[in-house]
């Protein structure tokens, strides 16, 4: 397994829930405690510009030579938005990295009581690390979106590396822009139906739901998280709703703060699924 170094002693640490833990500089793909030029980011930085007299100005972004810092991630009250979770259904796990720093695990609820098809896709692709090396949007206010496996982080995905990655290239060399379904076929095509649209409401913080290019029918790998001042008429009726998150929605919602506020899903900082798996399977084996 792939060691990694403590920000604070620099020993090595083999706990991977260890918040601010970094991977060593051993290997050219590797990110240390502070990334370097070739592995930071330039951050976005807003400017204020006058564009004429009388008080009128806009916002110039423009990139900065600023090295990413870690975020911190305290807890912050959260329940479960679709009540007690199901102990017969899945359990699936991300290993979220944002500039170079490990910052948690989150833990989904997949309602394979309600969605099985849907719940299906999801743990397929979590099982077989389709989701490791992609990256997460963030549209602050609104939700995350991921698991786009065509997009991968070039920093922390290698297939010649030791931590198992889902090698699409090689694997899916036809994969839909985008990423695509488990039941993908030449006679369907990448995506699968929606699914039970109307069992769940987007109506609060911590719902997984499955993201579409706006179109009826048309749920591939991409996925969304809630946030808490989500407006569920944007979402309902276009959306599958079929989980939630149960562990780690300080994780998450430290990553809103790295939006960018224009809502094109830009982050100050390379926000990286480095892991993901299953942690129990449903009591059907979904």
């Amino acid at each position: 397994a792939r060691r990694r170094v403590s920000n604070d002693s620099g020993a090595y640490d083999t706990d991977p829930r260890k918040p601010g833990y970094a991977l060593p500089s051993s290997s050219p793909r590797t990110m240390a405690a502070t990334p370097t030029p070739e592995e930071g980011k330039y951050k976005d930085i807003p400017s204020i510009l006058p564009l004429a007299p009388g008080g009128v100005y806009a916002v110039k972004w423009e990139q900065r030579e600023k090295w990413a810092q870690c975020i911190e991630t305290p807890e912050v009250p959260y329940t479960p938005p679709l009540g007690e979770p199901n102990p017969d259904n899945p359990l699936c796990f991300f290993e979220v990295r944002s500039g170079g720093y490990y910052l948690g695990r989150v833990v989904f609820e997949l309602k394979a009581d309600t969605h099985p098809i849907t719940s299906e896709n999801f743990l397929k692709l979590c099982e077989y690390r389709c989701f490791a090396g992609t990256m997460f949007k963030v549209f602050p206010g609104n939700w995350i979106r991921g698991g786009d496996f065509t997009e991968l982080d070039d920093i922390v995905y290698d297939p010649n590396d030791d931590v198992d990655f889902f090698d699409f290239a090689s694997l899916l060399p036809d994969a839909a822009p985008g990423g695509q379904s488990i039941y993908s076929n030449p006679e369907t095509g990448p995506y699968f139906d929606d699914e039970a649209m109307d069992t769940y409401t987007h109506d609060a913080a911590g719902i997984l739901t499955m993201f579409n290019p706006g179109s009826a029918n048309c749920n591939g790998s991409q996925f969304m998280i809630t946030y808490p001042r989500v407006e569920p008429e944007v979402l309902d009726g276009s959306h599958v709703a079929f989980g939630q998150v149960v562990e780690g929605w300080n994780v998450l919602m430290a990553l809103e703060q790295l939006g960018d506020a224009r809502q094109e899903g830009l982050t100050f900082q390379r926000i990286t699924l480095e892991q993901c798996g299953v942690l129990r399977y449903g009591k059907d084996g979904v």
